[in-house]
């Protein structure tokens, strides 16, 4: 009992901390633009993040098994790939292209859970050797820049429809079907899993296949975040996911997501992910070089991440 009110503690710490980082990071946001939380500016930010907000939820739920996903941004393009350029003229014919784009982001996952649950390789080779595969794959799909997204869809993802920020909602709903996961018996494994795979198997549970499930979840996340990133953009490119591999995994690492599996929550990754798509922009606001933009935002999160591990020491002391 004690462990677990100390975990708890740790969780809250870590959860306070990025509260505070996301509100230093929104007022100096603020301070170079006015009407950062009026509608339409909620509606354009939440459109610009919410494929990184769930390419970290995917991140997330690999990293919960105690895996690392260096395929996610190949996966991404895939799913992007084969959305846009899927006849999608009709309205049936993007719900079509969008199931065959998650289908596609499925298979991949699940494809790279069979292979880190059954041939005993560590996550990171399985990954990293899949991330070249897919990669390929998607050049296949789409050679180059291209594909076709439908105008309306495009005019209302990224303005809203009918007064509704769609990706706003679609985080909420992104989030409220994370919290049912945890409570159902898939979700519990997905944890035990991930924070002690030889307990979890000593009690009966099927561990190769919570690992290919929760790799398979983590597709369909991935997928999502690649059709958000066509509609944003009303195109394809089969090279842009490559830096959401990294930028994932940092929101995963800021919201307190263990690299050891079994511990993390995911609206703390879903705040990691903001404060990130946050600091890209302020960045640009600033005027600082583009030579410059990636060290100044990769210090300033080492800074962030040493800061919040130093206050989560001291809390649990």
């Amino acid at each position: 009992m004690r462990d677990r009110i100390t975990s708890a503690a740790r969780g809250n710490t870590d959860l306070v901390g990025l509260l505070v980082l996301l509100l230093v990071v929104l007022v100096a946001y603020q301070h170079y633009d006015s009407s950062l939380l009026s509608p339409a500016s909620v509606t354009i930010l939440s459109a610009q993040f919410l494929p990184l907000i769930l390419a970290a939820a995917g991140q997330t739920t690999v990293m919960l098994l105690g895996g690392i996903d260096l395929s996610l941004g190949a996966v991404l393009g895939l799913a992007m790939a084969v959305f846009a350029t899927y006849d999608a003229h009709s309205a049936g014919g993007v719900v079509t292209a969008a199931a065959a784009a998650l289908c596609a982001a499925v298979a991949a996952g699940a494809a790279n859970g069979t292979l880190v649950a059954y041939a005993g390789l560590p996550p990171i080779v399985v990954t990293l050797a899949a991330s070249f595969l897919w990669s390929g794959v998607t050049l296949i799909v789409l050679p180059q820049p291209g594909g076709h997204v439908p105008g309306g869809l495009v005019n209302a993802y990224n303005n809203g429809w009918n007064g509704l920020a769609v990706p706003a909602l679609a985080v909420a709903l992104v989030l409220a079907a994370w919290k049912v996961l945890r409570t159902t018996r898939y979700g519990l494994a997905l944890y035990a899993v991930g924070g002690n795979e030889h307990g979890a198997y000593a009690s009966g549970l099927h561990t190769r296949g919570t690992k290919i499930a929760g790799y398979a979840l983590a597709g369909a996340f991935t997928g999502l975040a690649g059709i958000g990133l066509a509609v944003q953009t009303g195109s394809a490119d089969p090279t842009i996911g490559t830096p959401y591999t990294l930028n994932s995994i940092a929101a995963c690492v800021l919201g307190g997501i263990s690299f050891f599996g079994g511990v993390g929550r995911m609206r703390a990754t879903v705040l990691g992910a903001l404060v990130i798509g946050l600091l890209t922009n302020l960045l640009l606001f600033t005027g600082i070089s583009p030579f410059y933009q990636l060290i100044v935002q990769g210090v300033i999160l080492v800074v962030a991440l040493a800061l919040k591990t130093y206050l989560t020491r001291e809390a649990a002391v």
